[in-house]
Parts: C-alpha cells; structure tokens; sequence
C-alpha cells in the first residue's frame, strides 16, 4: 500500500474507505495474523464497495475434479502461491477505491493509504487472481509446456495439486513451477510430496513438513490442502475436523451452531452421512419455540431441554 500524502483533494477523487481488521490463526505454519477488509460494509450512499464490482465468471476447474485427478498419478505435488493476491497490481485508477485509515498507536494521527493491490475480501479478487495466473501459463506455455498445464488445470485459488508417473516427470514439473511463476512475481512454499527425492534440493523454509531427518513426534505428518488433509508418507487422504463438543453451560445459539457445521468441509461427498445428522440437528433447531411460543432468534440462548 501507498501512503495519501495530499488528503485535501477527496473530493476530486472517487475515493471508498474499507473497514479492516485481523484474524489470528494460531495453527498456521505460515501466516499467524491475516488482515480482513470488508469490502461489502455500506457507505453513506447506502450500498458498498463490491455492490458496484463484478464477480466474474468461473474459471477453473471443479473442486472435485482436482482432487480426484491428483489421485489417479503415482507421484503427488502439492504447493502454495505466496500471498498470491498481494502480488497482483490494480489499475491506478481504481486504486482509490481501496483506501484505509491506520495509525501505529492511539497517540498518532490518522494517516490514509491505498492498497495497491488485489485485495481479500473485494468481490472479484478470486477472479483476478486466477485469471493472472491463466495468463501468465498462456504466455509462458511455450517455455513450460508441463508448469502451464498444470497451472490451467491443477490450480485451484492458491493451492497447486498436481502429479506426474515418473520421479523424472515430476522433478520436471517442480524446477518448471517454480521457473515459470517466478516470472509473474509468484513464489512457491509448502512444497509437500509423497515421493522425497522430489523435493530434494527445496529449502528447508519453503517445505510442508520439516526434513524427516529431523526427530519429530508425529509418526505420519500431515499437509492440509483444499479442506482436507494428505499425509504424504503414507499417501492417505483424511477428513480431520476439529470441533468441540459444546458447554450448554455457555450461551449457545443457532448461529453458533450453524457456524460449527460450516466448518465441516467435504467437497468430494464422501461423508455426507455424517454431515447430515448435524444438518438434521440445525432443521430440528429452526422449529424451536421459547417459553413465550415463539421461534428462537438466531443469537436467542437455548437449553438442551429447547434443542429437543
């Protein structure tokens, strides 16, 4: 982002100001403090930031098909594109519209700045992304024939999830993922593989899971990718869901349970069963009633007697 040095011509600008503030993601190997701006927050006008974007259309192929592909070569790359949105310029004229206030400490004065980049949380940053990186394989496919398949193919937000047959095949494509995205500005980490020779030569920082030269407590390390989660050594596919058992003793609401069945992710299917138990749970939830008759409100406490 760029600093507004001159904040007295607002009014020649198209300017949009983006409320904004961070998320800790404690078990993340990478990035512990993400920053979150909400770009859908109305103005004075009444509508926001992404009412007047466009999505864009769907560009890449399906959740699933990704996934059951990876699975049919013997040998597994997985990696992820670093901050990929933040790599991506805006137009400068649209720059404007993602202004924000930030100061160090309550003591300092508010300053203005610009985010010059593609930013999380607009509505058609997914869009733009991908479709930098479609670009960039169409016009280096000539170059790296096997990294621009794989990127129009085997990419899904920043997640890559590709293979090969062949050890040789596959070290291959990893010097040319890595060739070829350098050349947008892209780099790779979380480099994982159920073949070690294949990341042979990846340093240290920018791999999944730490040297199995190392001595580690966990016998069969995992990677999480597109929701689920790999274990290499084994080249296993797990669903792994951390969700605690609620405290009735606490409030709990239709909207706390609601948010724990979101987070049970399952794009391939395979245990919708019992996914839909607790969906039968939230359906059974709606039809609640309090003491007074009426149906419970989304932030209304209820007991396990009212939860049926």
């Amino acid at each position: 982002m760029r600093k507004v040095v001159d904040t007295g011509k607002e009014d020649s600008v198209q300017r949009c100001f983006l409320p904004h503030h961070p998320v800790v993601k404690q078990d993340s190997t990478t990035t512990k403090v993400r920053v979150v701006f909400d770009a859908s927050s109305k103005t004075r006008s009444g509508t926001s930031l992404n009412d007047a974007l466009l999505v864009g259309p769907v560009i890449q192929d399906d959740l699933r098909a990704i996934i059951l592909r990876c699975r049919m070569v013997r040998i597994m790359l997985v990696a992820d594109v670093e901050k990929m949105f933040r790599q991506i310029l805006i137009c400068q004229d649209d720059i404007p519209l993602q202004t924000i206030l930030w100061r160090t400490d309550e003591q300092s004065d508010i300053q203005w700045y610009e985010l010059t980049t593609v930013t999380y949380g607009t509505k058609p940053a997914p869009y733009l992304a991908t479709r930098t990186l479609q670009q960039l394989a169409e016009d280096e496919q000539l170059q790296f024939p096997m990294a621009a398949r794989a990127v129009k193919k085997d990419v899904y937000m920043d997640d890559v999830l590709t293979g090969t047959n062949t050890e040789e095949e596959a070290m291959e494509l990893r010097t040319q993922l890595d060739s070829m995205l350098s050349k947008g500005g892209f780099s790779l980490r979380k480099w994982a593989s159920n073949c070690p020779k294949v990341l042979e030569g990846i340093p240290k920082e920018n791999l999944a899971i730490a040297n199995t030269e190392e001595v580690s407590l966990d016998p069969d390390p995992s990677v999480k990718t597109l929701g689920l989660v790999w274990l290499p050594g084994t080249d296993r596919i797990k669903f792994r869901f951390k969700v605690g058992i609620p405290n009735f003793d606490e409030d709990l609401s239709k909207r706390k349970v609601l948010s724990i069945i979101a987070s049970l992710f399952d794009p391939l299917g395979l245990i919708g069963a019992v996914i839909l138990r607790a969906k039968l749970f939230m359906q059974l939830l709606w039809t609640q009633e309090d003491e007074e008759g009426n149906r419970l409100g989304c932030d209304q406490p209820f007991t396990p007697e009212a939860a049926g």
